[in-house]
């Protein structure tokens, strides 16, 4: 088994309590794994490409300012 975040499981025992033929223990942790795991995905990929923002006053890039 993998691991997930409380909050996870939690997220997805509360959108699979509509669902009663899917809120068994096994689909719940099941669910909880996707979350967690797009989650991760998420932020390694935003990780991976974050540009930090230009410092004030160089908005426009540094050659139209010099």
């Amino acid at each position: 088994m993998m691991s997930y975040d409380q909050k996870c499981f939690d997220l997805a025992e509360a959108f699979l309590s509509d669902e009663p033929h899917l809120a068994t223990a096994k689909r719940t942790n099941e669910l909880a794994q996707i979350i967690q795991s797009a989650i991760e995905d998420f932020i390694t990929y935003e990780q991976a490409n974050y540009e930090p923002p230009d410092p004030p006053g160089f908005e426009a890039g540094f050659a139209e300012n010099h």
